[in-house]
């Protein structure tokens, strides 16, 4: 798996920053941080940023799984200004690693890194046939060898389909088709340079 696809699927959704852990939170934390935060900075605008930052850390810091901070406001008696914006930069660094914005050409690297990782590719078949999500607990549970033992049993299922065909509409099955259409597509010339093909033609 190449540095930057393992970075992204096996992140550990968590950054240490002097002696605490950032873990990343919930979207219903990060609303329950948002209304917090308008408590405390009450009619001062000014304030609302650090407030939001400081509400965040409350939930996102963590000392051996434990809570670092009771509330947005011990936050704030205890930390310095700005001790809360260098880890709030830490938390935000570690959102744009662990969620990468599908706005950014980011996520182009990351699917040309995902063409690479067939094994990743055969995981993610599993987990859309049965309606699984990658970061629900029964997918991050799954083992190798579970993941190869359902890709295998569904190549047998395929298999067993196509050995009811009569042999005419199995070949037919196999046939590269457009599925919009139906019609069958030409096979790939491997030889052809496409890039060479398109520099004779601009001359």
């Amino acid at each position: 798996m190449t540095g930057m696809l393992g970075a992204w699927l096996g992140g550990a959704r968590k950054t240490r920053v002097d002696k605490i852990e950032l873990h990343l939170i919930s979207a219903h934390a990060l609303l329950q941080a948002q209304q917090e935060a308008h408590v405390l900075a009450g009619d001062d605008s000014a304030q609302l940023g650090l407030c939001i930052n400081a509400c965040i850390l409350a939930r996102a810091a963590k000392h051996r799984g434990q809570a670092v901070f009771a509330s947005g406001e011990d936050v704030l008696r205890k930390l310095p200004a700005q001790t809360i914006e260098r880890w709030a930069e830490e938390y935000l660094a570690l959102c744009e690693r662990e969620n990468p914005s599908c706005c950014t050409g980011e996520h182009t690297q990351l699917r040309e890194a995902l063409e690479q990782e067939p094994y990743e590719r055969l995981k993610w078949k599993v987990l859309r046939a049965f309606g699984v999500l990658p970061s629900e607990q029964r997918a991050k549970d799954m083992t190798d060898g579970e993941y190869l033992y359902c890709v295998l049993q569904m190549m047998l299922d395929e298999q067993e389909q196509l050995d009811l065909l009569c042999p005419s509409c199995r070949q037919k099955l196999r046939e590269p088709r457009c599925p919009a259409c139906g019609q069958t597509l030409p096979e790939e010339n491997a030889g052809f340079d496409e890039k060479r093909y398109e520099e004779l033609m601009r001359q």
